[in-house]
């Protein structure tokens, strides 16, 4: 199968970079390039491994491509620390978000939580990284759950 190539004036536009940038990191041997003719491409793989498989997918695999929008391209991170006297209604809270997750919506995206319970100092810390989509849901269940519904 043949690889998409991009020009430097795409993987400019796509990495939010100057173009002059992106020639600069091909030089450097930072962005694997070939010429044809006198304008350097990149192969959709070389994108891939430069952006470290984060930011170039195939467009077949996941919908991401150089023309996607932003929304597609932000990810987000939140920190929620909560005083917690026990590490089992900490777990409980840390449960059902899990439950969440494994019925995410497919419109979060990658998304990720790790859960961190410190009994020294009785607090449970939710660490979340996704799209804003995702954040926000997850966000709207704290809150639920600090209303007590």
């Amino acid at each position: 199968m043949e690889q998409k190539l991009y020009s430097v004036e795409e993987i400019a536009r796509f990495l939010d970079l100057h173009p002059k940038t992106v020639r600069r990191f091909i030089r450097e041997g930072k962005i694997k390039a070939r010429k044809i003719g006198r304008a350097w491409r990149i192969q959709q793989d070389d994108l891939r491994e430069y952006a470290h498989g984060e930011l170039a997918y195939n467009r077949e695999e996941s919908g991401f491509s150089p023309d996607t929008g932003l929304q597609e391209r932000i990810s987000v991170s939140a920190v929620i620390e909560i005083h917690e006297g026990s590490r089992e209604e900490a777990s409980r809270i840390s449960n059902s978000l899990i439950a969440m997750l494994n019925c995410k919506d497919p419109s979060w995206g990658k998304s990720r939580y790790d859960f961190i319970y410190n009994p020294e100092t009785k607090k449970a810390r939710f660490i979340l990284y996704g799209s804003p989509r995702f954040l926000r849901d997850v966000l709207k269940a704290f809150e639920a759950f600090a209303d007590g519904r």
